[in-house]
């Protein structure tokens, strides 16, 4: 049946994306395997290729709500105790608040990764599998 067909060759899609992935984030040490990120969406990511979320910049799932200055100011200090290189922003929602929390730490780049949505048809998020690979390489650039 074609469907299945379809489905069995879509999986086998995935698997390989799976690979792929896991090579682009081997060579990141297990130490430097942290993620600053805008919001609460990089937690499947992080537990299935090893990392681990030390904070967001808005500490909700909602995009809608913001950080108090005090939950900046904590964010900050967690970043440059763990010695984070990059804040990983949403490509869906606005920058502000990390470029914000990016010119208090200082020395700090701001990514943007792909997560609630896919890019523009010619973007390199354009599909599902182009999206998880695209933001495994922009990781791997910043922590590697």
């Amino acid at each position: 049946d074609a469907l299945e067909a379809g489905a069995d060759d879509y999986i086998a899609e995935l698997e390989a994306l799976d690979a792929e992935v896991d090579t682009t984030l081997d060579p990141i040490a297990e130490g430097d395997r942290v993620l600053v990120t805008n919001h609460e969406v990089f937690g499947y990511f992080a537990d299935r290729y090893d990392f681990e979320v030390v904070g967001t910049v808005i500490p909700t799932g909602s995009t809608a709500d913001g950080a108090s200055a005090g939950e900046l100011a904590d964010l900050a200090e967690v970043i440059e105790a763990e010695g984070v290189p990059a804040i990983f922003a949403d490509t869906s929602s606005s920058d502000e608040l990390a470029d914000t929390l990016a010119d208090e730490v200082g020395d700090i780049e701001v990514v943007e990764l792909y997560s609630e949505s896919l890019g523009d048809e010619d973007s390199d998020g354009a599909t599902y599998l182009q999206m998880v690979q695209t933001n495994a390489d922009r990781i791997a650039a910043a922590l590697g």
